[in-house]
């Protein structure tokens, strides 16, 4: 790749120069395992940094479906008022139709204990949404680009 069409910033950002070879940085997060084989864990855009600990979504996500009453959600950092460098975890959820008819904050309140059954503290929601459909990409993916707004 030479570069984005008409976008020199976005070449600059995404091009950059290593050992005296141009690496493409694509904004992926990883890891390596001891054999040598190497995982996609998340978007660099997507991770939430709460009180110096970085949450990855896709993790928290993955752990989360296994709750019977989320059909479909989305995670993102929105910024924490306490404290300006760092972030809050929010949840966006499209409840499963077995759960469609229970009140919400009953079925926030499962969600959340579900959550700190499953996760360290500081990856836990602290606000979650329900939604009667996440947004998706044209490609099928969670917009959440449109959830940010």
């Amino acid at each position: 790749m030479k570069g984005y069409l008409n976008k020199p910033e976005e070449t600059e950002n995404a091009l950059g120069g290593h050992d005296g070879k141009i690496w493409m940085h694509t904004g992926d997060v990883g890891r390596m395992d001891e054999d040598g084989f190497v995982y996609v864990v998340d978007r660099a855009k997507d991770m939430i940094i709460v009180g110096g600990y970085k949450v990855f979504s896709s993790e928290v996500e993955d752990k989360l479906y296994k709750h019977p009453a989320i059909e479909m959600c989305a995670l993102i950092g929105i910024p924490n008022p306490d404290r300006p460098d760092s972030e809050i975890v929010k949840r966006f959820v499209q409840k499963s139709e077995a759960y469609a008819d229970k009140p919400d904050e009953e079925v926030k309140e499962e969600i959340i204990a579900f959550s700190k059954e499953k996760l360290a503290p500081y990856k836990v929601p602290k606000i979650v949404e329900f939604m009667d459909a996440i947004p998706l990409t044209s490609v099928g993916k969670v917009n959440k680009k449109s959830l940010r707004v």
